[in-house]
């Protein structure tokens, strides 16, 4: 049953509906993929066996008896471990939330629920979502699927190794800074951010609110636009989630859209140094798209070296005030040994937060402060405003931002990569916009991929080429590294 683990979920959907394929057969074999592998990979802080099968049995008692089914009756997938499910445990991969238990379902969940969706487990990632690796998680290292030395990227490496391995059909992810696409070109899988403000976020541990996002994994662009399909959309609960109504991201995704497409690319792709695979790959994907009809133009977003700074600045001072609320006092860790209120909140955050979490509330204090507000925070902020501008009227001459994925392949555990890395992914949460990683190639066994960065709510058109790209790119989808 591996093969069926590595095919379209609509096809999947399919089969399950006309009784070719059974739900619990589908689940069973997702858990017997992880027995087989995640002991080298590590992808899962944990499994929902027993509930998963017992629901997949109860799907497929539903579908026998020729009930109306919902759109993912019996589907399985893999949920990052920040998104709070009713009941469950959600740890954010820390210490300090350990024993911590979801009162209620996040909107995605929710909806995921209502689809019909079973959760096959929580996936691993970087302590509260802060790192670009997935090695700052407080439990274990995941690894990446194609060479188990070097990472899988981050934050959400967990969720991206899952599919990757075929170990579960598609998974739910955060980004925030590249943290579903950069994972997804390392590990050779489609990852998706939808414009800020599509996605609910309630319900997600929040890292930097007004860069965070739910994203997307999956093996094929299409399923990527199903997922979205059914958990986007408006949410009361989500001050910043826009009033729209349902979209279908999927229909019409097969019509042609690559001919006389205006594709840019930044002149300051120049500016950086990229690693020659990836350069090599990336200029056949130009090639390759030149060939189907795109118009291949250059853009100029001078602000675009700012990207790290503002990044890093604005991140922190989110992540300083949202970590706030993590006292010890209301959840979480509480440590035994404070002897007065603040000692409590010292000792409780000392004892239980990780040292990448611990430097950047350090950091978001400091540029916060009475006498650095102004000349950090206020100014980034200014810059951030100046790199939205550029990038809309960057628009005017393309329809889609086209770069490769990262700008330099996976390292080994222990070494790290420039910040310049993601810096046309991080663009995306500065400005607020869709950005989307297809895989292109395989290079000395390493998968690695391209991304299109469109215009605010063009999700529905950026699926499409990326879909159109998916055709003409010849990266075997099926293919797993184990």
């Amino acid at each position: 049953m591996d093969e069926i683990l590595t095919i379209r979920v609509q096809d999947l959907r399919a089969k399950m509906a006309n009784g070719e394929v059974k739900s619990v057969d589908v689940v069973k074999s997702c858990f017997e993929k992880i027995k087989k592998v995640d002991g080298k990979i590590r992808a899962f802080l944990k499994l929902n066996e027993e509930r998963a099968v017992i629901e997949a049995q109860k799907a497929d008692e539903k579908i026998k008896s020729g009930s109306e089914i919902s759109i993912l009756e019996g589907v399985p997938i893999a949920i990052k471990d920040n998104i709070m499910i009713d009941g469950d445990s959600m740890t954010s991969a820390s210490k300090y939330l350990k024993n911590y238990i979801s009162p209620y379902d996040a909107t995605v969940i929710e909806k995921l629920k209502k689809a019909g969706a079973i959760f096959i487990g929580r996936t691993n990632m970087d302590e509260f979502a802060m790192g670009g690796s997935t090695e700052t998680s407080a439990y274990q290292k995941t690894a990446n699927p194609w060479d188990i030395e070097k990472i899988p990227g981050g934050s959400s490496g967990g969720s991206a190794a899952s599919v990757s391995a075929a170990m579960s059909p598609w998974a739910l992810g955060s980004d925030t800074g590249g943290s579903v696409r950069q994972p997804a070109g390392f590990c050779g899988i489609v990852g998706y951010k939808p414009s800020y403000g599509l996605i609910s976020r309630y319900g997600v541990c929040a890292l930097a609110s007004s860069f965070d996002q739910i994203g997307v994994f999956a093996r094929y662009v299409k399923d990527a636009a199903l997922l979205t399909s059914i958990i986007a959309g408006k949410d009361y609960r989500d001050p910043v989630c826009e009033p729209l109504e349902f979209i279908d991201y999927t229909e019409n995704i097969d019509t042609e859209t690559l001919k006389n497409l205006k594709l840019g690319i930044p002149k300051q792709l120049l500016d950086y140094k990229i690693d020659d695979v990836v350069t090599k790959y990336f200029k056949d994907a130009v090639n390759k798209l030149e060939h189907s009809g795109a118009n291949i133009v250059e853009i100029d977003i001078p602000a675009y070296k700012y990207v790290p700074a503002l990044y890093k600045v604005i991140m922190c001072a989110e992540v300083s005030a949202n970590i706030a609320t993590f006292d010890g006092i209301r959840y979480g860790y509480r440590s035994p040994n404070g002897k007065n209120l603040n000692d409590e909140y010292a000792k409780s955050r000392g004892e239980s937060l990780g040292y990448e979490v611990k430097k950047r509330i350090l950091f978001g204090t400091y540029v916060l402060g009475a006498k650095n507000y102004h000349r950090c925070y206020h100014q980034a902020q200014k810059v951030r405003t100046l790199l939205i501008n550029q990038t809309n009227d960057a628009y005017k001459k393309c329809d889609f931002i086209f770069t490769p994925a990262t700008l330099q392949m996976p390292v080994k555990f222990g070494e790290s990569l420039p910040e310049e890395c993601d810096i046309f992914l991080t663009a995306a949460n500065l400005s607020g916009l869709p950005g989307i990683t297809v895989p292109c190639a395989f290079a000395d066994g390493m998968p690695l991929g391209v991304h299109f960065m469109g215009d605010r709510f063009s999700d529905k058109k950026l699926f499409q080429v990326a879909e159109a790209f998916e055709k003409i790119s010849n990266f075997d989808r099926k293919k797993t590294p184990f």
